[in-house]
């Protein structure tokens, strides 16, 4: 618990010690409201997913996760062996956990078909959730969230690298973005023409893997090389390693898999309890500014801070899994030069 303490205690300072004009961004991983994650608020309340991590999140300027389902009461769900569907009342888990922006770029987003999507879309808005990488079209789906925070103009795009099963794709109905050379190239060139900080959201990867694929770091070098200062990455349910890319103009740091971060890993899919982390970044105007990451442990559903050994060998892990991209961790800080 000491451990635990200090870890929330490290973190509550960095934000006292701010550079000038400085805001901080959490990033985290998959958050599924159904399934097993389901079940358990139907049991202890809404407040349940987020209760133990609420704090942390709301404490950020700006809180990311991927949304891993649909959120719809009408959407009838594909022929699929994971289908998810979310009651649009499991939308007050997302306000309450304390959650500011979303991708919905992922193969999950439409296992209602576009019904789901749209109906998705419209319970965020109702909560003030900002979503990215999902839209009306394909154009709205390119077309970058603008998020200002006391002056700092932070942009959102996301991508999806996995054609959804069951749906007929038209870039004139509700879609998702594609993860495609092209679409990175241009919408996070738009984002970069709109925002002080560009953040890219991919879904990609092999499941349960911890290595990173050849198309992940084209992906995300494309991003960097367009502008972004920060991609995060989703899909393969295990932590990934960080990577830092300085591209002349600006630093960019690409996170390619954030793990799971509200998930039902006590039904076997996964291992319970299971480690993750909350990727912690500062960032201004001109940039990056500091980086450092939270080790997270999920037990039922709800992830809490780790502490103890399950803190340690989750900081070993990301810095060996870092260290092999040419990333130094020491400790949970990331070296940006």
């Amino acid at each position: 618990m000491l451990k635990r303490a200090l870890a929330v205690i490290s973190f509550a300072l960095m934000l006292l010690t701010l550079p000038a004009n400085a805001q901080t961004i959490a990033a985290a991983g998959d958050v599924l409201l159904d399934r097993g994650v389901a079940a358990q608020v139907q049991r202890h309340g809404y407040g349940y997913p987020f209760a133990h991590i609420r704090s942390t999140l709301r404490s950020a300027d700006i809180a990311f996760a991927n949304l891993e389902c649909p959120i719809t009461s009408r959407g009838i769900k594909v022929n699929k062996r994971f289908c998810f569907k979310a009651d649009p009342r499991m939308t007050a888990c997302l306000a309450d956990g304390g959650l500011d922006v979303l991708s919905c770029a992922n193969n999950h987003s439409m296992d209602c078909g576009r019904t789901g999507l749209v109906q998705t879309m419209a319970a965020l808005k109702v909560k003030g959730v900002h979503w990215c990488g999902a839209g009306d079209t394909l154009a709205d789906a390119l077309t970058p969230t603008v998020v200002r925070v006391h002056g700092l103009r932070i942009a959102f795009v996301g991508f999806c690298d996995f054609i959804p099963e069951g749906v007929f794709l038209r870039d004139d109905r509700p879609t998702l973005a594609m993860a495609s050379d092209e679409n990175v190239r241009a919408a996070v060139t738009a984002a970069r023409k709109q925002a002080d900080i560009v953040v890219a959201s991919f879904h990609w990867g092999v499941e349960f893997t911890d290595g990173v694929t050849d198309r992940q770091r084209h992906l995300a070098h494309v991003a960097a090389q367009s502008g972004a200062d920060l991609v995060f990455g989703h899909h393969p349910h295990v932590t990934q390693g960080i990577e830092i890319v300085h591209t002349g103009k600006r630093t960019c740091l690409i996170d390619y898999s954030l793990g799971n971060f509200v998930f039902d890993t006590h039904l076997g899919y996964n291992k319970d309890p299971e480690s993750t982390i909350i990727l912690k970044v500062v960032v201004n105007r001109h940039g990056l500014r500091r980086a450092s990451f939270l080790p997270v442990t999920i037990r039922q559903c709800a992830p809490s801070i780790a502490h103890g050994e399950e803190a340690v060998g989750m900081e070993a892990r990301i810095s060996r899994l870092s260290e092999q991209l040419g990333t130094k961790i020491l400790g949970n800080t990331i070296e940006l030069n």
